[in-house]
């Protein structure tokens, strides 16, 4: 019997967040899922292989380790997932995440019942560090297919752990073209919002640790940009950000609508975060940063300059504290 959920985990090089992302995955509808671990040729691909054999000994559900025979890099690693899986839905998920505990229990019956209704299915993360939510609006939501829900929701799409994808509506979807850009669940969610539209849950699917070593701009995919290596570093996000704007655009040109637009708003109202960090570093760093953010891609809307002068007068203390209220809050 075809399971119906593929829980699909990329892995890179983490031996212990694997082991504990997979033994997040608890269900009482064991028949009804396969974990499939898509391995991205890392150094550590041996010891992680091993890994996944020995768990399959005490684990209830389909277990399968299936490495990539080179390294495709993060874009192409999702599409191989899609590729590899034999569920009618797939359940992305980073290694260095965890699926939140009763959340399997609320999404198969759901799809057996619902699913073929839907596109994409998702629903809020909440950060271990915190315990906040994100992506949190509080109720259950079917969200119509069309260009409104695309512009409204494109910010839910950055993070993909936790995302849902009906595989017969994303198997033909081309990551080639996002080599490297390091967002291919961005265009995956749009175009299946687009087309099809999706179900929103309000239960929580996934605990966000990101704990994880960093391996972009680290694997032999990923093009040798020094400037994504540090995913601590507030600069280094910008670099992520310019490709994140180039995928938004490659879906608008694809379909002739403008997300971007929807997305430059929301981009200068989340972008306190960034500078706030930035301030922490001193005056030079945070100008330096600024003039980076300009260069995104993104037009900022005036929110985003009144944000930069309050922050630039708020002062390194303040900003500290706004920062560490920011993040626990």
């Amino acid at each position: 019997m075809e399971p119906i959920l593929s829980i699909g985990i990329t892995s890179y090089k983490r031996v212990k967040e694997l082991e504990r992302c997979i033994n997040s995955v608890d269900t009482k509808y064991v028949d009804d899922i396969e974990i499939i671990v898509s391995e991205d040729c890392s150094p550590l691909s041996k010891e992680i292989g091993q890994k996944v054999e020995d768990m399959k000994e005490g684990c209830r559900y389909n277990l399968k380790f299936m490495p990539n025979e080179q390294n495709l890099g993060y874009d192409r690693n999702l599409a191989a997932i899609i590729n590899k899986s034999r569920g009618k839905f797939v359940f992305l998920i980073s290694d260095d995440d965890a699926i939140y505990e009763g959340f399997l229990d609320i999404l198969v019956p759901f799809l057996k019942e619902k699913g073929d209704n839907y596109g994409i299915l998702y629903s809020p993360f909440v950060y271990t560090s915190s315990k906040k939510k994100d992506r949190d609006y509080g109720i259950d939501l079917v969200l119509d297919k069309g260009f409104d829900n695309c512009k409204k929701h494109v910010y839910d799409s950055i993070l993909f752990s936790g995302l849902i994808f009906k595989k017969e509506c994303v198997k033909d979807l081309d990551a080639e073209r996002f080599l490297n850009m390091n967002y291919f669940q961005v265009y995956m969610f749009l175009k299946t919002m687009y087309n099809y539209g999706g179900y929103y849950f309000a239960a929580p699917s996934v605990w966000c640790v990101g704990d994880g070593e960093n391996a972009y701009g680290l694997s032999e995919s990923s093009g040798g940009n020094d400037a994504l290596k540090n995913r601590k570093s507030v600069i280094s996000n910008l670099e992520f950000n310019k490709t994140l704007v180039k995928v938004v655009k490659i879906f608008d040109d694809d379909e002739g609508t403008d997300v971007l637009s929807s997305f430059c708003k929301q981009y200068s109202k989340h972008c306190i975060s960034g500078l706030l960090l930035a301030r922490v570093y001193g005056v030079n760093y945070y100008q330096n940063y600024w003039s980076k953010l300009k260069e995104v891609g993104v037009k900022l809307s005036p929110i985003a300059y009144l944000y930069y002068f309050v922050v630039l007068l708020s002062g390194k203390k303040v900003s500290a504290w706004l920062t560490s209220f920011r993040k626990y809050a």
